[in-house]
């Protein structure tokens, strides 16, 4: 009887372990942009098999009150003349079957990230926002060096 507790907890473990991987596989900071507004940046791996593979980039407000522009893509630049324009996939925030769309928060297809920019220059993001603003959010040196350590795609065959 005393083994029964460790062998249902041993399963519970195994059977929770592929999704706290995953989960452990996310990267996350909180950054601001050129108004202090804050946000939170995400870098994943896509998780749910109704959309496709690849990773994501996801920015969501902390700051409340901002609308993104879930119909544009998010620029990316280096100073140095690379330049990088990812796909918004925020309707991959939602379930298949609809829903709306989270004001503050936009995700995007990291496919495009090639070459991948260079760990040493800062690189800048410009979100597009509700009303034809743009949010500029400068990300430091751990953000930068995860965006250059990713993997490359896996091409189609």
């Amino acid at each position: 009887m005393r083994l029964l507790p460790l062998v249902l907890g041993l399963l519970l473990l195994l059977t929770l372990a592929p999704g706290l991987a995953r989960a452990a596989d996310a990267q996350r900071w909180s950054l601001r942009d050129q108004d202090g507004n804050r946000w939170s940046l995400r870098i994943f791996a896509q998780p749910d098999p109704a959309y496709p593979s690849g990773d994501r980039l996801r920015l969501s407000a902390l700051t409340q009150g901002i609308a993104v522009d879930h119909a544009k893509p998010l620029l990316i630049s280096d100073g140095a003349g690379g330049a990088w324009t990812l796909a918004n996939r925020s309707e991959e925030l939602v379930p298949p079957d609809g829903g709306a769309l989270p004001e503050g928060s936009a995700q995007f297809d990291m496919a495009a990230l090639l070459p991948r920019p260079s760990d040493a220059l800062p690189l800048a993001l410009s979100l597009p926002l509700a009303g034809e603003e743009t949010a500029s959010i400068v990300l430091g040196p751990s953000e930068t060096q995860a965006l250059h350590a990713l993997r490359n795609p896996v091409a189609a065959s």
